[in-house]
């Protein structure tokens, strides 16, 4: 176990590090955007006269974007500003800056805005009320199709002699990170430069520049200290507002989003409907057919990423004879979607694993057995076509089924336990590259992330810095650059950071430690070690102060150097199972198996979650409290989506929960006791066998939470969150338990 401890705990707890709502320079002007007043519509007419005549006010829309950036054309797809038509309710339509906020808020109010507004798509069902049919897919709503096959369904469901066909709603969740988006943007000559709070700033660099027309040579992006991300930093959001802000007035000019702004302009995730077939027979699961609907909000035609990408979860980690999958992307009147801690798979396994669990139930089988016979083993293909392995979970639902049979020998009434299963990609094959600098004093990691509060960056790099070299974690540190000299990342996310962006650390430190063998006489293998207060490279029989084996010029000008890079191979799809679109070829796979003990108020609905146990699998840990924290911080989220957290819409398009007094995370004595056991030996690509740890834990909580409230009550809850009010309604309905009318046998 590290005992090294957060390297950024003091700095945090003094208050000395900048994040990006801390962020002020001398001269810089308070920018403000002007939102659009309703869902959809035309626009008439936008007139900054007003704003403009306040003094030292700048004020810019979308007539203004093309000269300030010299006649260049960005994405036609992606215009800063709406010239014509306004697509969801908050989009931005112009921006102004002044010498102070107060200022700049009150220009923003002398914009005068004129919209014909125009019936806005807010509700999926209603667009598709039935399965949209092949004319579905030249409507302008559906941005992407995608679907997929093996087999007969059609056939295996009509000789199956149970079939559970059943539908599933997901509601859509913000990020709610602590820090609400953020950043100062800078101008001088053709340089274009911004500061910003983000997981990714060569992804804002390469979106500034795809939106701006801009060359990425000119851009410089450098992060702060993040406040939380969970998915909703990845992209640029205020950066190009910013910028061009900057160029128009002639100075910095510093824009953050209020928290209200924050809920209202946030990626956050957006609802889906998901409707599911499944055919048994003797015992055994023959056909399975999955549809999909999700809302992607104003997402660009024929982005089907996210729904190839989400798709794949909803058959689970299990083994099907023959299936079909399709999915629509449909367009609706709400912000841009974006990425939530792990990307729907929480969503997704609640569907899967709650709709396993009622066909088990339908052919008279313990589901927890079900679907241990089920289950993907190393070696598995997906229904895909992909390979699965070294992979875990089978070790880990073992542990689970162990530990709710222990819980279950005592549980109280109205208490209920449930088993929920999840598995993950991790994102390795994203690139990374790091440079090591190595000098008598210390080892110094150069890379280009901030820190977003995991210890994925300061404590993950560290730690495989550490275990390569020899050195202890204090004589280790990690440094950040900004994108015009930071060796490419593609970003914190995809639970990719150690496992990609520490590829690259072990491949530089490796090079380092060869070269000191080669200046050592070829002594053999080389590590480092803490002399007194200076470092030493140890060989077999042969030890030599660093100092000693530097050069003068390496002295000079820091150290001995060395870089590291890391571009994973991704898994492969067979292609004659695609039919139309893009599927994700997961890869490096990872697994959870959960266990909750919830408290059931039959009359209100409300549950407790009395305690819980995570079985994790890990491939190895490299630190012990890194890695708890985020299965305990995962749960504790997942927690929400599970219970609590809705973005509830309007039909004409409005969120109407956009602050923390209506849209409810999980608070302190909503967090129960949370065993964390780690399953290791099944290597993932990472260093030293490690797999991705950002994302899994949220994946199986609600299903999780979902199957011991049935376990307490019967209900089978097929919507999230679970609220009381559902549950108290499916009580008070006195709906058949266990789903047993969506079962039909034959």
């Amino acid at each position: 176990m590290s005992r090294a401890g957060r390297p950024d705990a003091e700095t945090k707890l003094r208050g000395a590090v900048e994040f990006g709502t801390d962020l002020a320079v001398p001269g810089m002007r308070w920018g403000v955007l002007v939102l659009a007043p309703a869902a959809h519509g035309r626009i008439r007419r936008v007139d900054l006269s007003a704003a403009r005549a306040l003094p030292s006010v700048v004020a810019i829309g979308a007539d203004d974007v093309g000269p300030l950036v010299g006649g260049a054309k960005g994405d036609p797809d992606r215009p800063p500003f709406p010239s014509r038509e306004i697509v969801y309710r908050s989009q931005p339509i112009a921006a102004v800056a002044a010498p102070s906020l107060a200022a700049a808020r009150e220009a923003a109010k002398a914009v005068r805005v004129e919209v014909d507004a125009e019936p806005a798509v807010a509700d999926l069902e209603r667009l598709f009320p039935e399965w949209p049919g092949p004319q579905a897919r030249a409507s302008p709503q559906v941005a992407a199709h995608v679907l997929a096959h093996r087999g007969n369904v059609d056939r295996a469901l009509a000789e199956a002699e149970t079939v559970v066909a059943e539908t599933y709603r997901t509601a859509g969740i913000h990020q709610v990170a602590l820090e609400p988006h953020a950043c100062v943007a800078e101008v001088t000559g053709d340089r274009w430069t911004v500061r910003t709070s983000t997981q990714s700033p060569f992804g804002v660099r390469e979106d500034v520049a795809s939106i701006l027309g801009i060359p990425e040579a000119s851009i410089d992006v450098e992060g702060t200290w993040v406040g939380g991300g969970f998915g909703g930093k990845g992209a640029s959001m205020l950066e190009p507002y910013a910028l061009l802000l900057a160029r128009a007035a002639g100075a910095p000019v510093r824009l953050a989003l209020t928290y209200r702004e924050e809920f209202l302009l946030g990626r956050s995730t957006l609802p889906a409907v998901v409707r599911l077939e499944t055919g048994v027979r003797s015992g055994r699961i023959v056909a399975r057919r999955v549809r999909l609907l999700l809302d992607v909000g104003t997402s660009l035609p024929g982005r089907d990423f996210a729904t190839g990408y989400a798709i794949g979860f909803l058959l689970g980690p299990y083994r099907t004879d023959a299936f079909e999958v399709e999915g629509f992307a449909v367009r609706t009147n709400k912000p841009p979607f974006g990425p939530h801690r792990a990307p729907l798979a929480p969503q997704a396994a609640f569907v899967a694993e709650s709709h396993l669990a009622a066909v088990a139930r339908a052919v008279g089988q313990d589901p927890e057995a079900f679907r241990a016979d089920h289950l993907w083993a190393d070696g598995s293909t997906t229904p895909l076509g992909q390979r699965v392995g070294p992979f875990g979970l089978a070790a880990a639902l073992a542990g689970a089924r162990a530990r709710a049979a222990a819980w279950r020998a005592e549980l109280p009434a109205g208490h209920g336990v449930g088993i929920g299963l999840g598995f993950w990609s991790t994102g390795t094959g994203a690139g990374g590259e790091a440079r090591l600098r190595l000098d008598d004093r210390e080892l110094v990691v150069e890379q280009g992330e901030r820190e977003i509060g995991s210890g994925s960056v300061l404590i993950g790099l560290a730690e495989v810095a550490a275990r390569r070299t020899g050195l202890p974690r204090e004589r280790i540190r990690v440094n950040y650059l900004g994108t015009a000299t930071a060796p490419f990342d593609a970003g914190v996310f995809g639970s990719r950071t150690v496992g990609a962006l520490g590829r690259a650390v072990d491949d530089a430190a490796g090079s380092l430690l060869a070269d000191l063998g080669r200046r050592m006489g070829e002594v053999g293998p080389v590590t480092l070690a803490l002399e007194g207060d200076g470092l030493v490279a140890r060989g077999p029989g042969v030890t030599r102060p660093l100092a000693e084996l530097l050069t003068p010029h390496e002295r000079a000008t820091g150290g001995l150097r060395a870089a590291g890079r890391h571009y994973g191979v991704a898994g492969e799809i067979d292609a004659s199972r695609v039919v139309e679109g893009g599927f994700y070829a997961y890869h490096d796979f990872t697994g959870a198996a959960h266990v909750a003990e919830v408290d059931v108020d039959p009359s209100t609905g409300g549950v407790q979650v009395v305690r819980y146990a995570a079985f994790q699998d890990v491939g190895a840990v490299l630190d012990r409290p890194a890695a708890q924290a985020q299965v305990e911080g995962g749960v504790v989220m997942g927690l929400g989506t599970a219970l609590t957290e809705e973005a509830v819409w309007s039909d004409d398009g409005r969120l109407t929960n956009p602050g923390l007094l209506d849209y409810r995370i999980p608070r302190m004595p909503d967090v129960p006791p949370i065993e964390v056991v780690f399953v290791e030996g099944y290597p993932g690509a990472g260093p030293f066998g490690a797999k991705g740890l950002g994302e899994p834990p949220i994946i199986p909580v609600p299903a999780t939470v979902a199957a011991a409230i049935e376990d307490a009550t019967g209900a089978h809850l097929t919507e999230l969150p679970l609220s009381p009010e559902r549950l108290a309604r499916a009580l008070k309905a006195g709906r058949p338990s266990r789903s047993a009318d969506a079962a039909r046998r034959r």
